[in-house]
Formats: C-alpha cells, structure tokens, sequence
C-alpha cells in the first residue's frame, strides 16, 4: 500500500461484497445461459434483456423471462420454473469453478490481511453462492447472505442488514462494494457507504456513495482516499 493502514485505523466496520459481477466474474456466464435457456423455448434473448437481468432478484428475472414467451408455452412454465432451469445450469458451469472479477481477488486478500471482517451478500440462490464460495476459498467471509436467507432480496436492503447484525457491526459504518442497479439500490437505502463499479449501466448516486471504473488497481489505501472526505466522523 502506498500508505500503510493498519486495522485500527480502516475507517470501516466491515467490507460487505456483491457476489455476481463483483466478487466473480459471473455475468458472461449468467448471460450466456440466459440466452441458451431461452433459444431453448423459441425466443430471442438480446443484449438488453441481459442488461435488464443483471442484479436479480430471481423473482424479477423469471417474470421478464415468462413475459417473453408465447401464452401456450407459458403455460408449460408456472412462476419460477423457468428460473429453476436457469439455476441448474448455473450450479453446473459455476461448481466447474470460475474466476474472481477484476481486481476483486487482490482487495479481498488486502482486506483479510488487515483482519477486516467480511461478508458476503447475493440475490443468488444458496446453491449459487455456495459453488462460487467453494470456487474461491471459504476462509474470506465471516457470513454469506443468499436470497433463499431474507424475505425482500436486492434491491429491498435486507439482505445488508441482516449480515451487519450478524457481524455484529452497525451497517452505517461498513462500506459495500456493488456494480448492478438493483444491488446498488439496497446498498444506498442500507445507510452504508458504498461503492459502486458500473459495467453495463449508470448507477445512482447518493451522498455516501463513490463511483470507479474498475476494482483493477484498487486498494485499500485508494478507496480510503475516495472516502477521506466522508468518512471523518468514523475515526
């Protein structure tokens, strides 16, 4: 680090990840079966109705996904199902392993060095994080949120919430790094401060929020510099 910041001066109580297009590089894969499941059932699935997916939840996938099909084939598919195969065919590709985001593998490993607690937090399924968890290593992240763990997944804050508490940590001081709209969107109404890393569409903004390119080059020392001016009142 250019400068070297030791656990006692990390201005944040905790570091909560996104997982899909965050933490791993999933959202090629997310995509790719997107458009396989749904050339599948006769219909073309576009580059926008990839973008309007990414973030979930799987509530709001399937019913875009139901709404793209003819009403006879709709009625092969009750709520859900068609997510039901998509996440199947997920847990298969992912439980072959996949790769960290960029970036992200090198600020986690900095965070574990400085004894930051983590935590994971996802609109995927259990069985979803589960595989990316068993990909990565488990010995980052002190808790792991899926959407099967809350009542009201992204962009409801739950799912933020409850693994603060579980950290045993008020989640206004933690810090949440995100890249969808939906994911950024629960971050914001958390309280928390939030980075926010726009792939495919512009993300909102908020008071405590910074906006970067990349998780590529990034490190503690620079994200606490992007804060400096926010984050005062948690030294």
């Amino acid at each position: 680090m250019p400068t070297e910041i030791r656990k006692m001066n990390f201005p944040f109580a905790a570091v909560l990840w996104d997982m899909d297009g965050t933490l791993i590089d999933s959202e090629p894969i997310w995509i790719q079966q997107e458009y396989e499941l749904m050339a599948s059932l006769g219909v073309t699935w576009s580059d926008e109705d990839a973008i309007h997916c990414v973030g979930g939840p799987m509530t709001r996938v399937d019913a875009y996904m139901r709404s793209k099909l003819d009403l006879s084939t709709q009625q092969l598919f009750p709520p859900m199902a068609l997510t039901e195969q998509l996440l199947l065919r997920m847990a298969e590709q992912m439980n072959q392993g996949v790769d960290f985001a960029p970036g992200a593998e090198n600020l986690l490993n900095e965070f574990k060095a400085l004894g930051v607690k983590q935590g994971l937090v996802s609109a995927s399924s259990r069985q979803l994080v589960d595989a990316a968890i068993n990909s990565i290593g488990r010995g980052y992240f002190e808790v792991t949120i899926a959407d099967n763990d809350v009542a009201n997944s992204k962009p409801n804050p739950e799912g933020y919430l409850k693994a603060a508490t579980k950290l045993g940590v008020n989640i206004e001081n933690c810090l949440i790094l995100e890249d969808s709209i939906t994911g950024i969107t629960a971050a914001i109404h958390s309280g928390a401060y939030v980075i926010g890393i726009p792939h495919v569409a512009e993300l909102p903004m908020a008071p405590k929020v910074v906006h970067i390119d990349s998780l590529v080059g990034a490190n503690v020392a620079s994200i606490v510099e992007r804060f400096s001016s926010l984050i005062g009142d948690l030294r």
